[in-house]
């Protein structure tokens, strides 16, 4: 990835669908984090769950992030105001479960004047084989329609089985209707995802990190070589989706 963005005039904002938790949204938005910061693209990025105010955010994997909760009257107005503004054509929005109306509400006020002005929007949806996570899916693109473009993460924590997604009548209708990119993120080992989790640490950073902050466990050779491998497995994900993930 030499070039930042296809169009240097554009804006994209990446943001997540929070729908239900536990589909591992905020670590699929971290490995995108990882991913821009892989090929040299520094992203500007907005905390917006705000019930997870420590762990389990975006801001506790990344200080950088800004906290800034949507929510509010004016919150999503802040938000795209700070987007517009930042340094970065390129922004990450980890939105917190049950965000959903207030990003419609908003969308249908405001998309049309922002895409004049050349921003554009991915919507990233993570799921598991839990259909009440695919029904997120159907909810967003029933209200967001066309206005945005669909990366679905199939997240293989609870199993392999998509079914409700490819082989069900909403689901056809979405895939047919949406063409959305699907990409996988493998299951990991539970306890070294749970360590990454609890020490801040992405894949990448915990190979960048100091043994200390690592600890034991993340600091042996195997678990290091393991988590290498997720990295590397992620970013190849990510990039082919590329066409979605640059303005």
């Amino acid at each position: 990835m030499k070039n930042e963005t296809k169009n240097p005039e554009s804006k994209l904002v990446a943001f997540s669908c929070g729908g239900k938790g536990g589909v591992g949204k905020t670590i699929t938005m971290a490995g995108l984090a990882d991913y821009y910061h892989t090929n040299g693209i520094q992203p500007v990025m907005f905390d917006c769950d705000v019930e997870n105010k420590q762990r389990g955010s975006l801001g506790h994997f990344f200080s950088d992030a800004t906290k800034l909760n949507i929510r509010t009257d004016r919150g999503m107005d802040d938000f795209i105001d700070a987007a517009v503004n930042a340094s970065s054509r390129i922004v990450l929005a980890d939105l917190g479960a049950g965000s959903g109306q207030d990003t419609f509400r908003w969308f249908d006020s405001m998309h049309s004047e922002l895409s004049a002005i050349g921003i554009r929007f991915t919507a990233v949806v993570a799921i598991t084989s839990s259909a009440a996570s695919v029904e997120t899916i159907f909810s967003w693109a029933q209200a967001l329609g066309n206005r945005v473009r669909y990366l679905i993460v199939r997240n293989h924590v609870a199993g392999s089985d998509f079914g409700y997604l490819h082989d069900t009548e909403p689901g056809r209708a979405f895939l047919s209707a949406a063409k959305p990119t699907i990409i996988d993120l493998e299951q990991r080992v539970p306890e070294i995802q749970a360590e990454l989790e609890n020490r801040g640490l992405t894949a990448r950073r915990a190979k960048l990190a100091e043994p200390k902050t690592r600890g034991p466990l993340l600091d042996r050779l195997s678990t290091q070589i393991r988590v290498q491998g997720y990295a590397n497995r992620a970013n190849e994900a990510f990039a082919a989706a590329n066409h979605l993930l640059l303005p």
